[in-house]
């Protein structure tokens, strides 16, 4: 009776893959389980005896180890829901890739790229009705695969995170509520993606931001392209420890990150022009804030700190670091927010923002949360 269950369970959740035709790893023992079973009953059927005790032990505990990996790798990576947005507006999303003409790409192989980035734009929606939602993860297994090869877990072991939905929807006309709406760049950090901060797009969306997120081509864990897929370079930002001139390599990366958050705001500057975008006259160019976290965080600051065009920042773990002294001696004349996580309560970071701090005519806020780590400020 118990293989019995087991075999009708197994065939229950095979129908449903195919159904759905959604599938996910963690279920590959599952599969095994009914494998097992129609070998066990197909043996007894030709042999038209009952199997030696030994062996139908065998394939009980053979079946019962299956279940129990299935089940622990549903646990251990499991499909997460993200959270719902708390404000009162729809969401509608769309991606695109822009190239700037005026910046070669300094860390292609390839001789003369221009740079390129991708970024996605969360806005809020007049209605959501016929759209399709996305997913969370828009590039699917383009990106989980890069993360699980960037953490070093076997390729396919973050597919089913390519599954999870988000709260947006594809295309959706925006909403008429507002003539125009402000504005919030969103910026990864070193071997992050545009996706892992979709619940600080989506909350901000919902209340009437527009937001674009940005994908740093060879400092995210992976971009798609219609033509490639891009993966993280190392080279780009290698190990402290081991690189006397670090600071040189990371300045160049947050200046990389920096310049293409100016090349975003002058991209968005077309696009509030014209006539055939969604978005014409729609950005309130008056009203533009940056939020980052970490590399993406320290390109912010940069940022705010020249471009009078920014009105407000907000650093996760804000990678201030590498930004050059004498930038860093100009200070913020904007409203700024810095949120430090207990894992970066001391080191060299600290004593360039303090002298950020002490240099700015408006005053940063900087509050340190207790318990939290460097990651926990991105949906990792």
């Amino acid at each position: 009776l118990y293989l019995l269950l087991l075999l009708i369970f197994s065939a229950m959740i095979i129908i449903t893959i195919i159904v759905i035709g959604e599938f996910k790893w963690q279920l590959v023992p599952l599969v095994l389980v009914a494998v097992t079973l129609i070998l066990k009953f197909q043996l007894e059927s030709v042999s038209r005896i009952s199997l030696p005790i030994l062996l139908k032990k065998s394939f009980i505990i053979l079946t019962s180890l299956f279940l129990f990996i299935s089940l622990i790798s549903l646990i251990v990576f499991p499909q997460y829901k993200l959270p719902l947005p708390s404000g009162s507006y729809l969401i509608g999303t769309e991606s695109k890739v822009i190239e700037d003409n005026s910046r070669l790409e300094l860390y292609s192989e390839e001789e003369n790229d221009l740079r390129k980035i991708k970024i996605q734009i969360w806005y809020p929606a007049e209605t959501v009705s016929g759209y399709d939602i996305s997913p969370w993860i828009e590039d699917g297994k383009r990106i989980t695969r890069g993360l699980s090869r960037d953490i070093g877990l076997p390729y396919f072991m973050l597919d089913h995170t390519a599954l999870i939905p988000s709260n947006s929807y594809y295309n959706a006309p925006i909403s008429n509520i507002s003539d125009s709406y402000p504005i919030v760049i969103l910026s990864h950090g070193w071997r992050g993606f545009r996706n892992i901060h979709t619940d600080y797009a989506e909350e901000l969306a919902s209340r009437g931001y527009i937001v674009i997120g940005i994908d740093h081509v060879f400092g995210s864990v992976a971009t798609a392209f219609e033509e490639e897929t891009v993966y993280l370079n190392k080279d780009a930002l290698p190990e402290r420890e081991t690189t006397p001139d670090f600071l040189d390599y990371a300045n160049i990366l947050v200046s990389t990150y920096a310049q293409d958050i100016t090349f975003t705001l002058d991209y968005i500057e077309l696009l509030n022009q014209d006539s055939s975008s969604r978005f014409f006259s729609r950005f309130d160019l008056e009203k533009i804030g940056l939020l980052g976290h970490s590399t993406g965080g320290g390109a912010a600051t940069n940022v705010g700190l020249k471009d009078e065009r920014i009105n407000a920042v907000i650093g996760l773990d804000a990678w201030v670091e590498p930004i050059l002294e004498d930038e860093i001696a100009l200070g913020l004349k904007i409203p700024s927010l810095f949120l430090k996580s207990e894992t970066w309560e001391t080191g060299l970071n600290n004593e360039v923002l303090s002298s950020l701090v002490d240099s700015s005519s408006y005053v940063p806020q900087v509050y340190q949360i207790d318990g939290n780590t460097h990651y926990d400020f991105a949906m990792v």
